[in-house]
């Protein structure tokens, strides 16, 4: 679902200044965490697919106009027609520069501006992993109403905010820390409730801006920890830990 920047804080400040010493003296996020971002301004899917050429060449276009910055934004549009066979589902995926030590690299979350283009077909997005650990969902996913606007999303992928689901492609998730730490395919799906291979849907997807959220690992490993250990109370989400905690990281600078 889409994030505010809204959370209870009380408890949450405590811990927020409690981490920041470990916020002050952590590395910077590496790799994937520092840079990557996905914009399709180069005119192109950037490794995007549907899984057979076919259905990639076919539902797959890279529109040179009418992203989320108007006129001469660039957007990835993907059509999806509903059928069982290739293509009918909006569900797309990277095995290219998506994978990779989210761990390590610090990611806590991926943003991304959506925007459904069909005129009668509501869409729920969510975000799925395939690695060491298995397949993974997010819990959460985003209601994207048919004809809805450029909608700004960050999906948490905190291991506390991460369903094990099963399908075809790999095997049912038991570890999602190893996931995380040895990422194989990044997908985006079309399911209202945990899934790895969507719902078939005659419906057409706009996406743009796809980009990490990053963390220290360090604190992406604290942040894990307090949810494990039920440090924090009933209600508030691994989301709302690390908009507090990087409140104080960003005004180091």
């Amino acid at each position: 679902m889409v994030r505010s920047n809204r959370y209870e804080k009380g408890g949450i400040a405590v811990m927020a200044l409690l981490l920041s010493a470990a916020l002050w003296h952590s590395d910077t996020a590496r790799a994937i965490g520092a840079v990557q971002i996905d914009d399709f301004e180069d005119g192109s899917r950037q490794a995007w697919q549907m899984g057979f050429i076919g259905a990639t060449n076919s539902n797959m276009t890279n529109i040179a106009d009418g992203g989320p910055s108007g006129a001469g934004d660039n957007f990835l549009q993907v059509l999806s027609d509903g059928t069982a066979a290739a293509g009918g589902r909006m569900t797309f995926f990277n095995k290219n520069q998506w994978t990779g030590d989210y761990r390590g690299s610090g990611v806590t979350a991926i943003a991304m501006e959506l925007k459904n283009l069909s005129p009668n077909e509501p869409l729920d997005m969510r975000l799925g992993l395939n690695g060491a650990g298995g397949l993974f969902v997010t819990s959460d996913s985003l209601a994207l109403p048919s004809g809805s606007d450029w909608t700004t999303v960050a999906f948490s992928l905190l291991p506390g905010e991460l369903i094990s689901v099963s399908g075809r492609a790999g095997i049912a998730g038991f570890d999602a820390q190893a996931t995380l730490g040895e990422v194989t395919e990044l997908r985006l799906l079309n399911s209202a409730s945990p899934d790895w291979t969507g719902l078939p849907v005659n419906a057409t997807l706009g996406v743009d801006n796809i980009r990490v959220v990053p963390l220290p690992a360090a604190v992406w490993l604290l942040c894990s920890a307090l949810l494990g250990l039920g440090a924090v109370r009933p209600g508030v989400s691994a989301i709302r830990i690390v908009v507090a905690i990087r409140g104080i990281w960003w005004r180091r600078g």
